[in-house]
């Protein structure tokens, strides 16, 4: 059982940050490894996140329109229940590693 982070992906070799243009699936939804998730903007072009394991997505930390840097939360998928109770403190403590 675990929470895992959905980070802004680096999509150019330039890019800095990028925009969650949309949520395809709302917080409390199943999702399956490999499922678009969200669509990520920049500069010329949209580009589709998908879910790297499959779970439950319990929080949105970037709302539709928000900006954030490469390696950013935007989002959190929990393994259960009780995971997703930790969501909060989770997201209060995530450090990037890029």
């Amino acid at each position: 059982m675990a929470l895992h982070p959905l980070t802004m992906p680096k999509i150019g070799l330039t890019m800095e940050e990028g925009t969650v243009a949309k949520w395809h699936v709302p917080e409390g939804g199943r999702v399956e490894a490999g499922q678009p998730i969200a669509d990520i903007e920049i500069e010329k072009s949209t580009s589709e996140l998908e879910a790297p394991v499959s779970g439950t997505l319990v929080r949105h930390v970037a709302a539709e329109g928000g900006v954030a840097p490469v390696a950013a939360l935007i989002g959190i998928i929990a393994d259960s229940d009780e995971d997703a109770a930790k969501a909060d403190s989770f997201a209060a403590s995530y450090v990037p590693l890029a």
